[in-house]
C-alpha cells in the first residue's frame, strides 16, 4: 500500500518509492539505473554518487519540482530499459510484463498521478496515454510495458507531463517502430439531446464544456477565434489543446476553429479518428456524424461526441474569456 502522504511526493520521490515498495528495487539501486554518468562541474558525476545516501534524498528524491537538474539522469529510455531488466530478470521475485504494466498504470501508480497533480501538471493526459499503452492495438505485452515504463520514468524525472508524452510516443515511434493504436469503444447507449434556448452572441468565442453523466464537469476550455484552433484528443500538447477526454477517443481526434470567410463560422473536422465524432444539433436534437477526415459547421448549443462516452457541450463568450 502507498504511503497516506502520496499527494506530497513530487513525481521523482513518487517514482522511487513506488520501485521501492511494488518492484524491491531499493532507492540505492535506482538511483544507479536512472543517474547519469556524465561529470558535473565538479567532475563527479550523478551516478557515482548512487550509494551517497545524504546527496541523492536531498538532490533527486526529495528535491523541490524544479531544482531537480536534467543533467542528472541518463536518457530516460536507456533508464527505463535498464529499469525493465532488473524487474523482469531477477532471480527472486522476477515480475512478469503484465505485473509492470499493472505497476505503472494500476491503482499502485496512483501516487504518480497525485504527484504530477499537485504541481499542476495535466494528469489526464499523462492518464491517456497510460491507457494507450495498457489498451492499445499493435504491440505485444512486453512492449506495452516498456512504452509505458519509459513514460513512467520520463514524468517522474521531469515532473513534465507534456514533455514526458512526447518523449514517450517518439520513443515508440522511433525505438517500437509505430504508434500505439486508439482503444476500441464499448458500446455503450446514450440518448442524443441538445441544449435547449438560444445562447449569448458576444464576439464569436467558443467554448467547450466537459459533460459527464449529464453534469457539468469542466471549466470552459475557450477556442480563440484569431487562433489556428485548438485540437482535442487524448494525446494532444499544445498550450490550447484539449486532452479531457476517455480512453477511446483518438491521439489527435478533431479540431475546431473559426472561418472568417462569407460572414464567419466554426468548423470542426475529425482527423481520421478510430472510433468517430457526431455532433448533435442544439436546434432539433439531430446527430450528424463527422466522416473521417471530413469537416461539418458547430454552433454554441451543439452537443460533440468523441468515441463512446465523451461528450461536450458547446457555448458562448465574450471575448475576455479567451
Amino acid at each position: 500500500m502507498l504511503p497516506m502522504n502520496a499527494s506530497d511526493q513530487t513525481p521523482c520521490g513518487a517514482l522511487f518509492e513506488i520501485m521501492k515498495r511494488s518492484g524491491g528495487i531499493s532507492h540505492k539501486e535506482l538511483a544507479s539505473l536512472i543517474l547519469s554518468e556524465r561529470p558535473l562541474s565538479d567532475g563527479r558525476s550523478p551516478m557515482s554518487r548512487a550509494s551517497d545516501r545524504t546527496w541523492v534524498s536531498r538532490f533527486v528524491v526529495h528535491a523541490p519540482v524544479g531544482s531537480v537538474q536534467a543533467r542528472y539522469f541518463r536518457d530516460f529510455g536507456v533508464a527505463a530499459r535498464r529499469i525493465m531488466d532488473r524487474l523482469h530478470a531477477q532471480r527472486r521475485g522476477a515480475l512478469s510484463f503484465e505485473q509492470i504494466l499493472d505497476i505503472v498504470c494500476g491503482e499502485r501508480g496512483a501516487a504518480m498521478v497525485a504527484a504530477l497533480d499537485a504541481c499542476r501538471q495535466d494528469v489526464r493526459l499523462y492518464q491517456n496515454a497510460l491507457v494507450r499503452m495498457r489498451d492499445g492495438e499493435g504491440y505485444t505485452v512486453g512492449e506495452r510495458a516498456e512504452a509505458a515504463l519509459v513514460l513512467f520514468v520520463a514524468a517522474g524525472c521531469s515532473a513534465d507531463v507534456g514533455y514526458s508524452v512526447d518523449y514517450a510516443m517518439s520513443y515508440i515511434r522511433d525505438v517500437l517502430g509505430g504508434q500505439l493504436g486508439t482503444p476500441t469503444s464499448r458500446p455503450v447507449r446514450v440518448a442524443c439531446a441538445g441544449m435547449d434556448g438560444a445562447l449569448v452572441d458576444a464576439n464569436r468565442t467558443l467554448g467547450v464544456v466537459r459533460i459527464i453523466e449529464g453534469c457539468i464537469s469542466s471549466d470552459p476550455y475557450w477556442v480563440d477565434p484569431d487562433s489556428e484552433g485548438v485540437e482535442i484528443g487524448a494525446l494532444v500538447t499544445g498550450p490550447d489543446d484539449i486532452a479531457d477526454v476517455d480512453g477511446d477517443v483518438s491521439a489527435r481526434h478533431a479540431r475546431i476553429w473559426f472561418d472568417g470567410a462569407a460572414g464567419g463560422c466554426w468548423l470542426l473536422q475529425d482527423l481520421d479518428s478510430t472510433n468517430g465524432t457526431i455532433v448533435v444539433s442544439g436546434d432539433d436534437g439531430e446527430p450528424l456524424r463527422v466522416a473521417s477526415g471530413e469537416t461539418a459547421q458547430i454552433h454554441p448549443g451543439d452537443e460533440l461526441r468523441l468515441g463512446a462516452t465523451t461528450v461536450f457541450i458547446l457555448i458562448e463568450g465574450s471575448a475576455d474569456m479567451v
